[in-house]
């Protein structure tokens, strides 16, 4: 079948409600469940050797950048372009990210000692602090706080410093800060060379996981009556691959263009065959109303036939031996 799409959503969905929204917006869909697998990089380190290795790669995109301007004979300048073009981007924020898990873990261990028993309600405070920040009020920057410190909790975690209980949370040792093995995602090290990774004893770790996927498949009714406008507001509910949508919406936006440049074809020229309808159909174009662009439908005959035996199950075409009209 020609009019007929895929389209290919990964992670966990309410299928039944999907369905609902596709229908509702004329897209009626068949799923079917299939498991992928999705490999996922982290970088591991001491927090000693992860601080070193990014300050080193700091200093040489630093280096190279003063010898490029040297090179240049330019000099810098201190216009915001100029400091988006540093090095800073691409290594500050996770440098920045290690120092202050690194600080929240130091703040942690000062606070309890090896045997403490820390209840759940102490730790969420412990989470976002609230100290001089006026009632009803969020303390600045609280999401980025309370995300390094869910960090450094599973860092605790992972060295086997905390352990949870039930609805606490029980401080099991102590380490030196510097010898603490933190992960930290594969983007904080993807532009460093292997053999600088190996020299700092920073190991790059893949963890493959099966992530559940669903094919959703549409038939003419989709192609032909669907509404897009809706269809990208369920695109943005349910956080679709942008790739995946934008080749889907792509593929229903041209099927319409053939079927309706046919359509017109076979409207003006009367019952044609597949490899007629192919021949006009490449040597004419369709074109926009003053906007300065057109399309040429380089279709085979194949695809024509396929399209044409799809427009006559949908009643849009007549078929008579081995020509097709219009209705």
């Amino acid at each position: 079948m020609v009019l007929e799409e895929m389209l290919i959503i990964r992670g966990p969905i309410d299928t039944p409600e999907i369905a609902r929204a596709f229908r509702e917006a004329g897209m009626p869909a068949r799923i079917t469940q299939t498991v992928a697998l999705e490999g996922r990089v982290a970088a591991k380190g001491t927090i000693g050797a992860v601080k070193a290795l990014l300050r080193e790669e700091v200093s040489r995109i630093e280096k190279l950048r003063e010898e490029f301007i040297i090179e240049e004979g330019g000099e810098e300048t201190d216009t915001e372009e100029d400091e988006d073009a540093g090095p800073g981007p691409l290594y500050d924020p996770f440098l920045d990210m290690v120092e202050r898990i690194a600080g929240d873990i130091t703040e942690f261990m000062e606070r309890y000692q090896p045997g403490d028993v820390v209840p759940m309600k102490d730790l969420k405070e412990w989470m976002v602090p609230s100290a001089g920040v006026a009632p009803g009020e969020e303390p600045p920057d609280a999401s980025g706080s309370a995300l390094h410190r869910m960090m450094a909790l599973s860092t605790m975690d992972e060295n086997g410093l905390i352990k949870a209980e039930g609805e606490a949370v029980v401080v099991q040792g102590r380490m030196n800060l510097e010898d603490i093995v933190i992960t930290l995602p594969g983007a904080a090290i993807e532009d460093i060379d292997p053999e600088v990774l190996n020299e700092h004893g920073v190991l790059v770790e893949m963890t493959v996981i099966p992530v559940p996927e669903y094919l959703l498949e549409f038939g003419p009714e989709a192609i032909l009556e669907g509404d897009l406008d809706k269809l990208g507001e369920i695109a943005d509910d349910l956080e679709i691959d942008e790739e995946e949508y934008e080749s889907f919406r792509a593929g229903v936006s041209l099927k319409r263009v053939a079927i309706g440049r046919t359509l017109e074809i076979l409207e003006e020229r009367g019952t044609l065959t597949p490899v007629e309808v192919a021949e006009a159909l490449g040597s004419s174009a369709v074109e926009s109303a003053g906007e300065g662009w057109k399309i040429v439908l380089e279709l085979t005959p194949e695809f024509v036939k396929g399209l044409l035996n799809d427009l006559k199950k949908v009643g849009l075409v007549r078929r008579k031996g081995e020509k097709f009209r219009a209705i």
